[in-house]
């Protein structure tokens, strides 16, 4: 092979090895920039029949996925119209996630704080607090608790609210469904069960831990 042909073959090759790596850097490019696939997760503002603030269901589910969607059962937003006292069940969609939240009302007779204060101890359970409510963290579901005596029946009666996301050792994602639960037990305990103790419930998030 001569001098030209060696010299010919160099250049095809350099030639060649440009191109590769003009293409490759294109696809990066085009990688960046291209528009991703799957659309935003919009949780709007409000959420379970406008009874809840979106912000702590939006930190829970994925920013992208399958669109937001929601249902609920029995009474969830006190300030409905005909709303009746009843317990009542929001799940809410999106990604490929979902988060439930319910609450319910029953008498200390078949479930005390002392029953409540027993779970949060137990061994694997994670305690969560709220002024004078507290519940805990097991499995896949956040448990709060508070005294619920009502204003005018005086009979000792419980109020609960559970939010159900999946099982999980990562401590925001607890946070964010204590959170939660909190802002649904005041909800409930205030404008819809009544509890006679409900505005002792402090604001904020609660401890976990």
């Amino acid at each position: 092979m001569n001098r030209t042909e060696k010299r010919s073959r160099r250049f095809k090759a350099s030639i060649a090895l440009a191109v590769v790596g003009v293409l490759a850097v294109a696809g990066v490019v085009a990688w960046q920039v291209w528009p991703s696939e799957e659309p935003a997760v919009a949780v709007p503002a409000r959420v379970c029949d406008g009874a809840l603030s979106g912000a702590a269901v939006r930190a829970l589910l994925p920013e992208k996925g399958k669109s937001f969607a929601e249902w609920h059962s029995g009474a969830f937003n006190p300030r409905s119209i005909d709303v009746k006292q009843r317990p009542g069940t929001c799940k809410v969609y999106g990604g490929d996630k979902s988060v439930e939240i319910s609450h319910s009302f029953y008498l200390q007779s078949d479930y005390s704080m002392k029953d409540a204060d027993r779970g949060a101890s137990m061994a694997g359970n994670t305690r969560i607090t709220l002024g004078k409510a507290l519940g805990y963290y097991k499995g896949d579901t956040v448990f709060l608790f508070a005294d619920c005596t009502g204003q005018y029946d005086k009979e000792k009666t419980l109020v609960e609210v559970d939010v159900t996301y999946e099982k999980t050792t990562n401590r925001t994602a607890i946070q964010n469904m204590a959170s939660l639960a909190a802002d649904t037990l005041r909800l409930e305990a205030r404008e819809l069960w009544r509890c006679e103790t409900a505005d002792a419930l402090p604001n904020g998030s609660p401890k976990v831990g």
